[in-house]
């Protein structure tokens, strides 16, 4: 994705960057791989060694990741849910490379009733382990929406552009509170 925040054409290991699809048909395909990461795992590298600055090592990172559309509409993947929460805008968070288990704060959240949009939510975060929430995904819209967006991690922070459209899942630890 040429041109994109977080773009580039050759990592910092002077490997050239391709598409690397991760996830296809919900079976894993594919990683994010370095040069160490090649040497550890065998598996390619990926053009994914990244580094903030001469004073990091590079190391196996986002470029451009994002979720790609699906084909259900907004409308009947809300009108689906019976009680749920609406995330439209995510914040930060963070992810345990080994394990997977994340956290992630939803800036602008509203709970859902009888598949209706209703009451605006205050501090919602979204809680679980990526292998088991990718399980429980049902529904993805064809709303695709990319952004700026920053990785940080042991190599610094590097610029992404990351995105996905609306996902339904079906099973996830949301934590929160109603607004008043």
């Amino acid at each position: 994705m040429g041109n994109y925040w977080g773009s580039i054409n050759i990592d910092d290991e002077g490997m050239p960057t391709q598409k690397t699809q991760l996830i296809k048909d919900g079976v894993l395909t594919g990683f994010l791989v370095d040069k160490v990461g090649n040497l550890k795992t065998g598996h390619p590298r990926s053009g994914s060694g990244r580094k903030e600055s001469y004073k990091y090592a590079p190391a196996s990172r986002m470029r451009n990741t994002f979720i790609e559309p699906g084909k259900d509409s907004f409308d009947d993947m809300i009108a689906s849910i019976d009680h749920g929460v609406y995330c439209k805008k995510m914040g930060g968070g963070s992810v345990q490379p080994g394990t997977g288990e994340f956290n992630f704060a939803a800036n602008e959240s509203y709970l859902i009733k009888n598949g209706k949009i209703d009451k605006p939510l205050k501090s919602a975060t979204l809680i679980g382990t990526g292998p088991e929430v990718l399980k429980e995904i049902s529904m993805i819209s064809s709303n695709l929406e990319l952004a700026a967006g920053m990785c940080g991690s042991v190599s610094g922070s590097v610029p992404t552009t990351v995105g996905q459209a609306a996902l339904k899942i079906d099973n996830i630890l949301v934590g929160g509170q109603a607004n008043g």
